[in-house]
């Protein structure tokens, strides 16, 4: 699938500098192919790039007070593929210890208090692909979606007695249930072509079959329909922006749709730094 995505960020630097940390551009993911990119910084300021080991690519500005805005835009190739109709269990002490971690609880996933509750609702299944898939489904059936009814703070245990939340909220408890069952979960971060509203979106990958397979319990969007920017253990080791000062934040404009044969004749990539304001 070919994807065009963007995002337009705002601010209002209060202070006479602040500091940015973004993490919004497209993940090197070797399941989507990175074909154009742009970042325009308004005013133009000098920055400084990070990858990390999960591909999450950064980058860090300083900002002068005053008026900021970020756009960004990219164009993608997406071969992603679901996950098979059916999986095997993993033998847990088999497991790469890049991956064991991601059965451990975390600080929005407490696996551990879902333990009794995740053997109750979903033991019986002996498949692990329809297994995922049944958390997902219970998750989207018992969860209410609801924009301001939870906030940053808000984790999967919250969210199983609130039973309501948004994608952010779906995807960490969907990522603790897996978990109580030894199926290694992370959370991703990323744009998605046909979320309504659309926005930056919160899914998860699981470990199956000795690969990771993209679930979205919250709009059941196609794998091959997310573009990756982040990945972690939990939203706490995802964040789209981190931010140092006083800072006034404006509207956030997203988009994620089919790309245009235009944009993909014509592929040009621009690091933050080359791009003017």
């Amino acid at each position: 699938m070919l994807l065009s995505v963007g995002c337009t960020l705002g601010y209002q630097v209060l202070a006479p500098t602040a500091h940015f940390t973004f993490n919004i551009l497209a993940n090197t993911d070797p399941q989507q192919k990175l074909l154009s990119e742009s970042v325009v910084c308004a005013p133009a300021v000098p920055e400084e790039r990070i990858s990390t080991s999960k591909g999450n690519r950064v980058f860090r500005l300083e900002v002068p007070t005053g008026s900021f805005e970020l756009r960004y835009a990219a164009t993608l190739d997406v071969m992603r593929s679901p996950a098979p109709a059916e999986v095997k269990p993993d033998n847990p002490g088999r497991l790469p210890l890049t991956v064991l971690t991601y059965t451990l609880p975390s600080r929005y996933c407490e696996s551990d208090r879902f333990s009794q509750l995740a053997w109750e609702l979903f033991g019986r299944i002996e498949n692990r692909a329809e297994q995922v898939r049944e958390i997902c489904r219970w998750v989207d059936a018992n969860l209410a979606y609801a924009p301001g009814a939870t906030d940053s703070r808000t984790s999967a245990w919250d969210v199983w007695q609130l039973r309501k939340g948004v994608c952010r909220d779906y995807t960490h408890l969907a990522i603790a249930l897996c978990r109580a069952l030894s199926i290694p979960a992370r959370y991703v971060g990323g744009y998605a072509a046909g979320l309504d509203p659309m926005d930056f979106h919160a899914c998860l990958e699981v470990y199956l079959g000795g690969q990771w397979y993209l679930f979205d319990p919250s709009d059941d969007i196609a794998p091959e329909n997310i573009v990756v920017i982040a990945r972690g253990r939990d939203a706490a080791n995802a964040p789209l922006t981190t931010i140092f000062g006083r800072v006034a934040a404006g509207p956030v404009k997203v988009t994620c749709s089919a790309a245009a044969a235009a944009e993909i004749a014509n592929p040009k990539i621009q690091t933050p730094n080359s791009a003017g304001g």
